[in-house]
């Protein structure tokens, strides 16, 4: 016969197990939270693209050259774009994992080609085959039993194709990518996953974000610059003024979505004119400029920030800076280190947790 007491008792051990049940269940699946309101002085920091490279006839993995270099990292990027499939494997990630670091992974499948009539074309077999690449091959790599990032579809707002229309003006869109991240989610808790609008100075997202925005555990977003870039004049103050860029496209996304934010990318190329190092001291500015005001960003919720390549890759493709895109790198290709890479070893140093806002 159960006493009064002992009622009370099993009462107590019913609701202390069903807390710290919903406590469990919250870590596997809730991004990082912040732990104070206040807001924190460093960003994490990492590296991409490729997980490996060729350099001076030897094969490389970049962050265990950057972990020789002295460079403190949280994030080792991997970017996966169409044919990706036996380029990146599962024990890649679970090294990268137990080596002390975070995967993320940069799924870049529409490239500048989106748009709505991109993607509806020919009973929408685009769409068709992007959900296919997810299910069967994304899903199964992110499963390795701890957190992975998935930044997804990086600048799908582009500026359309003329006649055709942008995915910003496309409600739906909501429900196409809300739909890819279930499959994400719903293949681990430990996934988190973040579209990745690019930052043209163009704040112009609420109408294709709006309602898939709560899906997402991160927002992210990049800022590229180079001397050859042909939608610009290079040659102004405002167009290397990447910390102020950043800081007004993450204030925007902030308080339009409410989402953690991450600078998945930064990438400044060094070459100019057929020098490779020709526009080195612009990115040695830009990059200065915006480690001083890195407490600004975190501010606003970014809580990393990444460079594009850790080395230069002569194999790069041209598309839009042309010669520019293969060095965007903080180390040459034959591995000499650049003067950037100065800035990124003093600022990795002395990382701390960041507690966001």
């Amino acid at each position: 016969m159960l006493t009064a007491n002992r009622v009370r008792i099993i009462l107590l051990l019913s609701v202390l197990g069903l807390a710290i049940l919903l406590n469990g269940c919250s870590a596997a699946t809730k991004y990082a939270q912040p732990e104070s309101k206040e807001s924190a002085k460093f960003l994490q920091i990492g590296i991409g693209n490729a997980y490996d490279q060729e350099v001076n006839g030897k094969r490389v993995i970049a962050y265990k050259e950057a972990e020789k270099d002295g460079l403190k990292l949280k994030y080792v990027a991997v970017w996966l774009t169409p044919g990706w499939t036996g380029w990146v494997t599962r024990k890649m990630l679970l090294d990268i994992t137990r080596d002390g670091y975070t995967p993320v992974l940069i799924y870049y499948t529409f490239g500048d080609d989106n748009s709505r009539q991109y993607l509806e074309r020919n009973n929408r077999q685009k769409l068709k085959a992007w959900y296919k690449d997810i299910q069967d091959n994304l899903v199964p790599l992110v499963k390795i039993g701890s957190e992975v990032l998935v930044v997804l579809e990086p600048e799908f707002n582009v500026i359309s194709p003329k006649g055709e229309t942008p995915v910003t003006e496309w409600d739906e869109w909501n429900d196409i990518v809300g739909k890819a991240i279930d499959y994400l989610h719903e293949a681990s808790p430990y996934c988190k996953v973040g579209l990745c609008p690019g930052d043209w100075g163009i704040y112009n997202l609420y109408k294709c974000m709006n309602r898939v925005a709560p899906k997402n555990d991160f927002l992210a977003f990049q800022e590229m610059r180079g001397a050859s870039d042909p939608s610009a004049d290079t040659s102004t103050r405002e167009y290397r003024d990447v910390i102020g860029s950043a800081l007004k496209f993450s204030t925007y996304l902030r308080k339009t979505f409410k989402r953690p934010l991450l600078l998945a990318y930064m990438a400044l190329s060094s070459y100019k004119n057929g020098n490779p190092l020709g526009w080195e001291n612009e990115t040695v500015e830009i990059t200065k400029n915006v480690f001083d005001r890195q407490a600004e960003l975190a501010a606003q919720g970014v809580f990393g920030i990444l460079c594009f390549n850790y080395f230069d890759d002569p194999n790069h493709g041209t598309y839009f800076f042309g010669e520019a895109e293969k060095y965007f790198g903080l180390k040459s290709a034959s591995g000499k280190p650049k003067n950037v890479l100065k800035i990124w070893l003093a600022n990795g140093a002395s990382r701390q947790t960041v507690k966001g806002d």
